[in-house]
């Protein structure tokens, strides 16, 4: 079964016992020569088995914001919602005083009631009960239909207050739901299940709110506390727990390092920080792999061989990391680049995904020159004089930088600013990028146009327009291991997703037009997921399911179906998108785990048992 976790107390707390239960394989740079051969294999989508799929609408077409968008510049609506994205809350409710009605209808309404709830709030803190029922009664005046039951029992406890206080008001109570008549589960009436065992949990046995669920299979659940929260302990920066699938407390660690990306396609976690150290635990939460991306040569000669503008930090351009279930393998993306490599650092392969369309790659050698004053000041700072021969100056060069690298001179401000002047002086004297000191293959790939975006011919003459500022490359937003073979799935900014086999050979290639947030195989089933849709794909070509989900839920696969979860529901379905039934709670869930005939479900406080809901 696929489980969160109910509350449960781990042994390993001591960050400073790093790595104590486990061997870890430590990548160093020099565990992988990049060099003639080394460098990835150009995905071609042309010589790939294509399944086309009905595009999943981007997130802008269904959740009103070209509403938003178009009401910005309108000359009365536009001044509330440019007052509500500032959250001064006064300007938008007088603003929307003087509106009519009709306007406050879509995102300005929801803006108007936002603010109108915040002031409600803001006014009984500060004990204004009389001004806080005048606003409660405007907010039900005039925007009744973004009114909420949480809105009406609100109003009804400030006349009680009121009451209380001996001030006379003309205002009359709403009848609602009392909060605490509501059931605390609720399943609907076409679900084939039953509620038992309800009951309240004692302290012990509470889920602690610190941990958020990352990833479930089918022998358990991981949970992360990203900030360290859960434990007093100096230097904890995030707590990584393991639980099986009854709930019960595998193993739990305090990591001194945070968790900026993780990726998980079975029983092994991959974990990169901040910092760009990528980490693989398994199951008990040994550390199998440490390795720093920055010094891995993939990285450094990706780096060095592409001409961009644009790059920023190394964890920016690393969107996805994953690790296979035996921890034996992991991979990561970088730009356009995917890489899938041994525990040990040694590529199993690499691929770059093609160009957009209209682009070329060229490479040539580095175009950094200098005049003759250049050339000498250059000299100067790496303290050599002419004649000299380009061996001696590398070897100059390789020796100022052990020297003057900032990670050596952590307490000079002054080593980062030394180090780009030796890199420049590098360059000017030898044309070759300092990042890479090989003379034979010091070429670098420039992107450009393989043919104007616009032709116009104007009286005889031909004028060819070409628009800047474009990325030319496809970036790999997502990737993960198959759950069956061993294989991968690339996933693409553009929407484009490739399965590629355990030898990196492209199999099939699907197109939605959006990035899928999580893709999961679990038998013959492959789920993609987007913000607006859900697409069930059988035996890698046959689409059973498209199910709508927009804010409806992360998803959850098991062997027996999927659900989707939201805060306070479960919806349940059979692998081929069939509705089984929903489960409703009063109070957000926080924890799902296995019983022999059903599924436990908790709450901060409560728990009960689905029997027939088998996960």
């Amino acid at each position: 079964m696929l489980s969160f976790i109910k509350k449960a107390f781990g042994k390993d707390l001591n960050p400073a016992s790093k790595e104590a239960n486990g061997l870890v394989a430590s990548v160093q740079s020099q565990s992988y020569q990049y060099g003639r051969g080394g460098k990835p294999t150009e995905f071609d989508w042309s010589q790939t088995r294509y399944v086309p799929l009905p595009p999943s609408p981007p997130t802008w077409e269904v959740d009103r914001r070209h509403e938003l968008y178009r009401d910005y510049e309108d000359p009365f609506i536009g001044p509330v919602l440019r007052a509500g994205s500032k959250k001064q809350h006064t300007k938008v409710v007088k603003l929307a005083a003087s509106l009519p009605l009709e306007h406050l209808r879509g995102p300005a309404g929801e803006v108007v009631a936002k603010a109108y709830v915040k002031l409600i709030t803001q006014r009984i803190k500060s004990g204004q009960l009389m001004a806080a029922a005048k606003q409660s009664v405007e907010l039900l005046e005039r925007l009744p239909e973004y009114v909420k039951d949480a809105d009406l029992r609100r109003f009804n406890r400030i006349l009680k207050d009121l009451d209380k206080l001996g001030k006379k008001h003309n205002y009359l109570p709403i009848p609602v739901e009392s909060s605490s008549s509501l059931e605390l589960f609720q399943t609907s009436e076409d679900a084939p299940w039953g509620l038992v065992s309800q009951r309240k949990l004692i302290k012990e046995e509470r889920p602690d709110p610190a941990f958020t669920v990352i990833s479930i299979d089918a022998r358990g659940t991981w949970l992360l506390d990203r900030q360290g929260a859960s434990i007093d302990l100096p230097g904890v920066k995030s707590v990584l727990r393991r639980v099986d699938r009854e709930g019960a407390l595998v193993s739990e660690k305090a990591l001194n390092h945070d968790a900026y990306r993780t990726g998980i396609s079975g029983c092994a976690l991959a974990i990169l920080d901040s910092g760009g150290v990528l980490r693989i635990y398994d199951e008990k939460l040994n550390a199998l792999v440490e390795s720093n991306l920055g010094e891995d040569s993939r990285v450094i000669e990706h780096f060095r061989s592409t001409d961009t503008n644009y790059w920023g930090e190394l964890k920016s351009q690393v969107r996805a990391v994953d690790a296979a279930s035996e921890g034996d393998r992991y991979l990561f993306t970088l730009a356009d680049e995917v890489w899938c490599c041994t525990a040990s650092g040694k590529t199993i392969w690499g691929l770059v995904m093609p160009l957009k369309e209209g682009w070329k790659r060229v490479v040539e050698r580095s175009h950094r020159s200098g005049l003759a004053q250049d050339v000498e000041d250059s000299l100067e700072l790496l303290g050599l004089s002419l004649p000299v021969a380009p061996v001696d100056i590398k070897k100059q060069y390789r020796k100022l930088v052990l020297a003057h690298h900032p990670d050596r001179n952590s307490g000079d401000p002054a080593a980062t600013e030394k180090m780009k002047d030796l890199n420049a002086a590098f360059e000017i004297l030898t044309g070759v990028d300092p990042n890479s000191l090989d003379y034979e293959e010091s070429g670098v790939t420039h992107f450009t146009k393989t043919a104007p975006d616009y032709v116009l011919e104007l009286e005889g003459a031909r004028l060819e327009i070409c628009i800047t500022g474009e990325v030319p490359q496809d970036w790999v937003y997502a990737a993960s291991f198959a759950g069956v073979d061993g294989g991968a799935y690339l996933a693409t900014y553009s929407g484009k997703i490739a399965r590629v086999s355990p030898e990196g050979q492209p199999e099939v290639v699907y197109d939605i037009g959006v990035c899928p947030k999580e893709i999961v195989e679990v038998g013959q089933y492959t789920y993609f997921l987007t913000a607006t849709r859900l697409y069930v794909i059988e035996k890698t070509d046959t689409l059973v399911a498209c199910v709508d989900v927009f804010q409806q839920g992360r998803l959850l696969v098991t062997q027996t179906g999927f659900g989707l979860l939201a805060a306070k529901q479960l919806r349940w379905f059979t692998h081929t998108g069939t509705r089984v039934g929903e489960l409703t709670t009063k109070d957000p869930i926080r924890a799902i785990y296995a019983t022999d005939d059903g599924t436990v479900f908790q709450t901060r406080q409560h728990q009960v048992e689905v029997q027939g809901l088998i996960m």
